[in-house]
């Protein structure tokens, strides 16, 4: 090999070093592997988000959310309350609705055809026998404007 390929080759290499020193790992950025059970798991926790302006003003309402310690996926029954890490999904009411919607997607929220005027929302973790996950819920009130 020339001095020239070696030396092109000996850059290449201290660049890639550099780069993958400061990349971060999948871990990092995902948290740890699902396929590995944790012990002592922490509390699940819901975050979410107001309504999303731009869509509210339109009259759809567009509820963001994610979780912590809880993977959102359509896995149902006894069993599966034994599954680490933790799998359950979300239920969420509308103005007070005595039964919830069921939500296994992970995805946005999106309510459309509210009437104009003030609405609540609660949204609720639960595990897979749809009994809510104590601690993790949240009610999100806004006002659908007039058009």
């Amino acid at each position: 090999m020339s001095i020239t390929a070696n030396l092109a080759i000996g850059v290449f290499s201290i660049g890639f070093m550099v780069f993958a020193a400061a990349a971060q790992t999948a871990k990092d950025v995902k948290g740890a592997t699902p396929l590995v059970a944790i012990p002592n798991e922490p509390p699940a926790k819901l975050v979410v988000d107001p309504p999303v302006p731009e869509q509210l003003a339109l009259g759809r309402v567009f509820i963001q959310y994610r979780t912590e310690n809880v993977r959102i996926l359509p896995v149902f029954g006894n069993a599966a309350l034994s599954v680490s890490p933790r799998v359950g999904h979300l239920h969420y009411y509308v103005d007070g609705q005595s039964w919830p919607i069921v939500d296994t997607s992970g995805e946005t929220v999106v309510l459309v055809g509210l009437k104009p005027g003030p609405h609540t929302v609660k949204l609720e973790l639960a595990d897979a026998t749809h009994k809510p996950i104590s601690g993790a819920s949240q009610v999100v009130e806004f006002s659908v404007p007039q058009k």
